[in-house]
């Protein structure tokens, strides 16, 4: 059933939604971390790719010096380009009229309770379709990852990725991503507890962590979100695990990314704000839909600035 030209904007629920989003934030950083919005106003158009040495070094080297009365250099698109075309994307929930008699008065406690289950569906749809695009463009680093035995250095092979990715691009990654799994593997290693001082009784955490990796200004992620895996709702062989599957990955992305700059990932979209309308409408005889729908497209825009690793039995 494709949404009713009845279908009208519910102005109190979304602002509830935009409110969730706000309280459920944690999603939401990791979606801005690995895929940061750039707003652009339409669907389509294009954006720099960095996929080459070559593309980077364009990138860095404009030149600024000019001379008295002539004109300042042109900041343009690079000869790499690809085309971003962002798609529709929506979820909707129903409230049937059943309920409604149930809820007696407390009507607007339902429809809170529906937009909220609707929000959250959203984002974690949106975070799968970003590390779907992600995993995609990204394999793991063979031969890493095997956290769980007492000779390995998570440090080291940590190191080793962020040093790969200065190498291949000249930028120095700013994030580490890891999945929840990940860290309690991490946080278990015998090398990472010798490293803490008091090594008995010593916290394993993020901050006393930054200080051992080569870029110790690196901002340490723990995904903590959790999604379906092996299948959806109704599926008997679906498992929960952590919404990186186990993955690791060090990566460069700007807090403000443009069509322009050589961040890892992005999303394109015509607004800043993915989520913006909660719609209701009613399909006869027995059910009003909540619906929320968004435009985007994710893409990586270099693999070289991203490095992933998959630790073993991160979700054992």
């Amino acid at each position: 059933m494709t949404r009713p030209n009845s279908a009208i904007v519910r102005a109190d629920l979304t602002a509830y939604a935009f409110g969730l989003t706000q309280d459920i934030v944690a999603v939401r950083r990791i979606i801005d971390l690995l895929a940061p919005t750039v707003p652009t106003g339409g669907t389509s158009g294009l954006y720099n790719i960095f996929e080459d040495t070559q593309a980077f070094k364009a990138y860095a080297a404009s030149v600024s010096r000019r001379a008295v009365g002539a004109q300042a250099s042109a900041i343009e698109f690079l000869g790499s380009t690809a085309n971003y075309n962002a798609a529709p994307s929506g979820l909707r929930i129903s409230i049937d009229d059943f309920e409604r008699a149930q809820a007696g008065g407390n009507t607007a406690l339902l429809e809170q309770a529906k937009t909220r289950t609707l929000t959250v569906n959203c984002l974690v749809s949106h975070l799968s379709q970003v590390l779907s695009v992600i995993k995609a463009a990204v394999a793991a680093t063979a031969g890493l990852g095997k956290w769980n035995e007492a000779n390995v250095d998570p440090i080291a092979e940590l190191n080793a990725l962020i040093k790969a990715v200065w190498k291949s691009s000249g930028i120095v990654p700013n994030t580490i991503a890891m999945d929840f799994g990940a860290w309690c593997v991490l946080a278990s290693n015998p090398k990472i507890l010798a490293r803490m001082p008091g090594a008995d009784i010593a916290a394993v955490t993020p901050d006393r962590l930054k200080a051992m990796f080569v870029n110790p200004n690196i901002k340490i992620e723990i995904v903590e979100t959790s999604v379906l895996a092996g299948g959806g709702l109704g599926n008997a062989g679906a498992t929960i695990q952590g919404a990186l599957g186990g993955s690791v990955l060090a990566f460069f992305n700007s807090p403000t990314a443009t069509v322009y700059d050589p961040s890892f990932a992005k999303c394109f979209a015509p607004s800043a704000s993915l989520f913006t309308e909660v719609y209701g409408y009613r399909q006869e005889p027995h059910l009003d839909w909540l619906e929320n729908d968004w435009t985007s497209d994710v893409q990586v825009v270099s693999s070289k600035l991203c490095k992933r690793l998959d630790v073993v039995g991160a979700n054992d």
